[in-house]
């Protein structure tokens, strides 16, 4: 039998109704200024847990200019390639995602976004 390999692939979902962002920030971790988001959702057990997120990347919207199969979304993530599409299955709304190497010389092509990981207004 054939494993899937979901190697820099994967899909985004709806927060559970317990899952719930409750402040974002900046930190200094070690001398590094990182941006932070932390959530707080409740365990099958009751207890009540704050997970901590580090900003990885950010994602522009596309003009997909008549391409119906370009990603809907694309931007850095860690050095890297992002690019989103946005689906529907039995009524859900999710995000496929694509992570890949950048392409030396392609610039930002088809896309808003910039080398800067800061908000584009």
């Amino acid at each position: 039998m054939t494993q899937y390999d979901n190697t820099d692939r994967g899909a985004l979902f709806p927060p559970r109704d317990n899952h719930k962002m409750i402040l974002t920030g900046k930190a200094n971790d070690n001398g590094v200024e990182k941006h932070m988001v932390l959530t707080a959702s409740t365990l099958p057990d009751g207890r009540r847990i704050i997970d901590v997120y580090e900003k990885a990347g950010t994602l522009f919207e596309n003009d997909k200019k008549g391409n119906e199969s370009a990603p809907d979304y694309t931007g850095p993530l860690n050095g890297r390639r992002i690019a989103a599409w946005r689906k529907t299955k039995d009524d859900m709304s999710y995000m496929s995602i694509n992570i890949s190497d950048k392409k030396q010389g392609a610039g930002n092509q088809g896309t808003n976004q910039s080398n800067s990981d800061d908000i584009p207004f």
